[in-house]
């Protein structure tokens, strides 16, 4: 029979960080059980959102048991939940104001192109000696902000490509914790991820732990070598 030592946690606030539950109280290091085999990958669970750290909700179903690869399963693509990306777009120009007596008519582009006499728009007539005056601004509604769209937006993407070095990080084992072990109280996003055989049947694997329950180093860096191969984006209640 394992045990596991004492887990103390250490609470750093950083980047990136946010507090959380001790990451350490992971369950402990051993052998990890064949995930189950799912007629297809589903990024619409509970673990999805768990995994974004926005927490789970009771009306959306469990995700298939996660574990290791299953013996005759043979996996050809992958399948990664992901948070989409963020796209930051640039700040509208200001808008300018004319000061008074400044140019404001179509076509006049220099004060001696008015005509005493001249009727501008608005019904403004020009006297001798005067130049373009400033129409009033228009009120002008602003545009009202979209809509805010309920729900929580996951990119399903699926990854194909050489799984071997995926499938070596995800066959690690675990690190078992030491006697006392100090770990930060960090949120870490941990990949909802499928592997899919020929005929689409899906598993969800188990990522290997260290001794504070984080990933293993390398273990999500694995994935950087499958390309992208479709997106589609759902939305969670």
């Amino acid at each position: 029979m394992r045990t596991r030592g004492r887990v103390r946690c250490v609470v750093m606030l950083g980047v990136g960080a946010a507090l959380t539950g001790c990451a350490g109280s992971a369950p402990p290091a051993g052998e990890s059980s064949p995930a189950e085999v799912a007629p297809a990958a589903d990024c619409a669970v509970r673990e999805t959102l768990e995994a974004f750290g926005t927490g789970g909700r009771a009306d959306l179903p469990p995700a298939p048991a996660a574990g290791t690869v299953p013996a005759g399963f043979e996996p050809v693509a992958a399948v990664e939940c992901r948070m989409p990306e963020i796209t930051v777009l640039p700040a509208p120009e200001p808008r300018q104001l004319l000061e008074p007596g400044e140019l404001s008519v179509p076509g006049a582009e220099d004060p001696g192109d008015l005509q005493p006499g001249e009727t501008l728009p608005g019904g403004a007539v020009v006297a001798p000696g005067d130049t373009a005056p400033v129409p009033p601004l228009a009120d002008v509604a602003p545009a009202p902000a979209p809509a805010p769209t309920p729900g929580t937006s996951v990119d399903v993407v699926r990854l194909e490509g050489d799984l071997d070095p995926l499938l070596q990080q995800l066959a690690r084992p675990d690190v078992p914790a030491s006697p006392d072990q100090a770990c930060m109280a960090m949120f870490q996003v941990v990949p909802v991820l499928y592997l899919l055989d020929a005929h689409d049947r899906a598993v969800r694997v188990r990522w290997p732990r260290d001794a504070c329950g984080f990933l293993l180093g390398g273990a999500h860096e694995s994935l950087a070598g499958l390309r992208e191969t479709s997106r589609t984006t759902i939305t969670l209640p």
